[in-house]
């Protein structure tokens, strides 16, 4: 095998890996954006429904509400039967739910590729498949990506979760309507950034128990 080969080989397995972990942790945060059970947990923990005179059952309605809408494209427009909301909170709703929105057709696009290529690894030169795209390898290296991933977040969440979580939205919106007054935007009262760090840390459980079965299985097909 020449170098050429092996450099072209080692550069379509890593793009393969990226992508991979990229779906992974999109996975991840799907999953737990859709545990609303957890959000039950903590309006009891931090006496949401107390500090702002609402019963559980209506705080949850409307988060319900909320997750829906972030999720499903054909739902227009956002309407909470308990919160009061602002022009700016209702376009920073609107910028997250793109986001979702371009998550679920990632995750969509990279299951169509997943299935075409498991109907052309039958119907084509195996050496391909075998060898040049090693599907272990390639495993392993989203795991070696997500484990990055994974310090560079929970330093983050241990080192100061604020400066992060701040951070994060600079990066993502274009905006700082994010910067809910909780007077126009009540809603952010039973939101608090306790909540938004316990589901971080819930996508980074999630992340390492898919990096460790992914370890697992490389090494003792390796083996």
């Amino acid at each position: 095998m020449n170098k050429k080969y092996q450099n072209l080989k080692f550069i379509i397995n890593n793009i393969l890996g990226v992508f991979n972990s990229l779906f992974i942790i999109v996975l991840s945060v799907i999953i737990t954006l859709n545990l609303t059970p957890i959000y039950k947990i903590v309006i009891k923990k931090y006496r949401l429904s107390e500090k702002n005179g609402i019963t559980l059952e209506e705080i949850m309605n409307d988060y319900r509400g909320l997750i829906n809408y972030l999720q499903n494209p054909f739902i227009k427009k956002l309407e909470f039967h308990n919160f009061s909301m602002s022009i700016q909170g209702e376009i920073h709703f609107q910028d997250v739910k793109r986001i979702f929105v371009f998550l679920y057709i990632y995750m969509i696009i990279f299951i169509i590729i997943l299935i075409l290529y498991l109907f052309l690894k039958n119907r084509t030169d195996k050496f391909i498949y075998q060898e040049f795209i090693n599907k272990y390898k390639i495993l392993n290296i989203s795991a070696n990506y997500l484990i990055i991933f994974f310090i560079l977040l929970i330093t983050a969440i241990l080192v100061d979760f604020k400066k992060y979580f701040t951070l994060f939205h600079k990066i993502f919106f274009r905006n700082d309507y994010w910067l809910f007054n909780p007077r126009l935007d009540p809603i952010i009262n039973v939101l608090p950034e306790e909540f938004f760090m316990i589901l971080g840390i819930i996508i980074l459980i999630l992340i390492i128990l898919q990096v460790i079965y992914i370890k697992i299985s490389y090494y003792r097909n390796k083996s």
